[in-house]
């Protein structure tokens, strides 16, 4: 009989001991933060581009625990505010370039307690095996509006700037937090180059003779990245000349030769090559560029409309 009592008691203490480490189960939640690029940019439309980035959550503890989850994310080190965040050019102290991170669907600023702004508040309850993994979308806007970024590529790094805090229970927010992880990611974007140009007609009007010389206007308008070097290049139109002073309108077989110029005076002539060409550096706003024709006095054709088609290339 006592030796059947010994038995007894000793399988109680142990179910008991049992027990009572289920019960104390450490909570214990990783984090993985998906980096988030907006890629190839082109800012001199003005408009913004959206990203989406990703973060998993992997919470262990008892079996349908509550957990209260408060992702807090700083400045990063592109700056030193979270209205607006930003990004650095590489290779430069002062390139920057705007963005945020939302919560969620792009309607509140991604920030950090105590704020403001502030982070969300994440409710998870962990399964019969006291596990539970849950993704929630990052998502992210670089903003429009900054035509005069520079060309390069743009990064902030998070690797200091993050707080995950966690802890038992549901609540309103981490401020009793003891628990606390601090997931690294970086945000990317590349400025490519790019030009605009658009131009309007050169109309030398109506003339009776060419006894004398006729005049006329065009602009042509290029906007290209800040900083960036380019050039304006004219074709000879239909016949291909490359004298900028012997470009001909045609009607039929008969045709009125002009030049076209790139100052008043009509000296410099307006062409396609290094030697004739117009050379600027963009803003990354609109530029304009008169180019200066003229009809030189020759034997009057026949009297009809005349006409040559050009072609304005921008070389960068």
């Amino acid at each position: 009989m006592n030796r059947g009592t010994a038995t007894t008691i000793w399988a109680a203490l142990l179910l008991a001991t049992l027990a009572s480490e289920a019960e104390a189960a450490q909570l214990n939640c990783r984090f993985r933060v998906d980096n988030i690029d907006f890629g190839d940019v082109y800012v001199l439309s003005g408009s913004g581009y959206s990203s989406t980035g990703n973060v998993r959550v992997r919470c262990r503890g008892n079996p349908f625990q509550n957990v209260t989850i408060c992702p807090n994310i700083g400045t990063g080190s592109g700056g030193t505010t979270m209205n607006p965040r930003q990004l650095d050019k590489w290779g430069s102290s002062t390139a920057k370039l705007n963005f945020n991170i939302f919560w969620p669907s792009g309607s509140n600023i991604w920030g950090s307690f105590p704020g403001p702004p502030t982070p969300p508040v994440w409710h998870i309850q962990l399964d019969a095996t006291g596990r539970k993994t849950v993704n929630y979308a990052m998502p992210a806007e670089l903003f429009g509006g900054q035509q005069t970024a520079l060309v390069g590529v743009y990064y902030s790094n998070f690797n200091n700037y993050t707080a995950f805090d966690y802890l038992d229970g549901t609540h309103g927010d981490c401020s009793a937090a003891t628990k606390s992880r601090s997931p690294r990611f970086r945000v990317r974007a590349r400025v490519r180059k790019e030009c605009l140009v658009s131009a309007t007609d050169m109309d030398f009007g109506q003339a009776g003779s060419l006894n004398a010389p006729v005049d006329a206007t065009a602009t042509i308008t290029v906007q290209c990245n800040n900083d960036l070097a380019y050039k304006i290049r004219i074709d000879g139109g239909h016949t291909g000349t490359t004298d900028p002073e012997n470009r001909k309108m045609t009607n039929g077989t008969q045709d009125i030769t002009y030049g076209i110029y790139r100052d008043a005076a009509r000296t410099q002539g307006w062409g396609r090559w290094n030697s004739n060409d117009v050379n600027a550096t963009g803003t990354g706003y609109a530029q304009t560029f008169t180019a200066y024709g003229r009809v030189f006095a020759q034997p009057t054709p026949p009297p009809g409309v005349y006409t040559d088609t050009l072609t304005v290339t921008v070389v960068y």
